[in-house]
């Protein structure tokens, strides 16, 4: 079973960063003099030994290795000690949010963002020049007249969201949901995100979609849509 783990937070990585699982044992935690786990972390709420990996053929669990600040499988608490297997689309949580990282297979690689039965689909022709966007989802591009348009997770994400709902209002809450599920670690139902935040996010996906970015419109104090 060929697998990867997703960061959505936690430094050194970036965002969106991919780890490939080829071992079948790997320690998450934060480096040390004396230990230097398989995936390592700054962060000083995280357990030098935080917590393990077990891969086989079948399955992977993972084992909280009695860290401090404990670890989390999307809201359950993981206790020390005891495996936990774990499912694709999974979300591990460490140290309350001081690193999450999401568990993909290779099958959902291809189409992780939403169940969508094909891989492009194409805006309608707005312009003179009738050109195009395509969001080929396998790839996780944007492409505007055939030119790539480099979005960051967040921006993919959000366009994503808006074109599954186009014409149709995504209220605010929805977005925070979508785009920021790491943010939900207290186990509320809504992640912690203010407007300015959703807002400078929709201006920079407006923005790298030159004139399609008109497409986005602002619902003030509401959400936004995509009008197709």
């Amino acid at each position: 079973m060929v697998t990867q783990f997703i960061i959505e937070k936690g430094l050194p990585y970036e965002e969106g960063a991919r780890i490939e699982v080829s071992k079948r044992q790997i320690v998450l935690g934060r480096v040390s003099h004396t230990e230097k786990p398989d995936i390592i972390f700054e962060s000083k709420f995280i357990s030098r030994k935080h917590c393990l990996l077990s891969v086989n053929e079948t399955s992977i669990t993972l084992t909280d290795l009695n860290s401090k600040h404990g670890t989390l499988i999307n809201k359950q608490q993981a206790v020390a000690g005891q495996p936990i297997e774990l499912n694709a689309n999974d979300r591990i949580i460490l140290a309350q949010g001081a690193a999450v990282l999401r568990l993909a297979i290779r099958q959902e690689l291809n189409d992780e963002t939403l169940d969508l039965s094909h891989t492009a689909f194409d805006f309608p022709q707005l312009s003179p020049c009738q050109k195009k966007i395509k969001l080929d989802i396998a790839r996780r591009q944007c492409l505007v007249n055939n030119t790539k348009i480099p979005l960051s997770p967040k921006e993919w994400q959000l366009l994503l969201l808006l074109y599954a709902n186009s014409n149709q209002t995504v209220y605010h809450d929805k977005i925070r949901c979508n785009v920021w599920p790491e943010r939900n670690i207290s186990g509320g139902e809504i992640p912690t995100v203010g407007l300015d935040e959703i807002n400078l996010l929709i201006y920079r996906l407006r923005h790298k979609l030159g004139v399609y970015g008109s497409l986005i419109k602002n619902i003030r104090g509401v959400g936004c849509v995509l009008e197709l």
